[in-house]
């Protein structure tokens, strides 16, 4: 009986981690990068209103992120596991970001160039 109680405490302890961690939502870049090569000097202003704009998005998500994990108790048993889940997620949209601002790189300097 004692086991069914453990096992059913691990269960929703989970559960509340998973729900804590779900708070945050997620950005997902809803523009297009301009192709800087052919883009008008209102196309690559608009392209860097944008991305500035996804780029605080996904700082917020990261903070909420770490802000949801530090809310989750390092004593749970499966805390471990919690963890790997927010990293995980986090390194995801920190790598997602980083290509995003590569091409957003790639675009500046091809408008620079042409």
């Amino acid at each position: 009986m004692m086991s069914i109680i453990s096992v059913g405490l691990l269960i929703g302890s989970f559960g509340y981690a998973q729900l804590t961690l779900a708070n945050c939502n997620y950005p997902k870049m809803n523009f297009v990068i301009p192709s800087g090569a052919t883009a008008t000097m209102e196309n690559m202003v608009a392209g860097q209103s944008n991305f500035k704009s996804y780029n605080a998005d996904m700082e917020t998500y990261l903070t909420c992120l770490d802000s949801e994990l530090s809310k989750v108790s390092k004593k749970l048993d499966n805390y471990k596991k919690i963890q790997s889940l927010s990293d995980n997620k986090y390194n995801a949209a920190v790598d997602e970001l980083g290509e995003a601002a590569n091409q957003w790189n790639e675009a500046v300097r091809a408008y620079k160039a042409q």
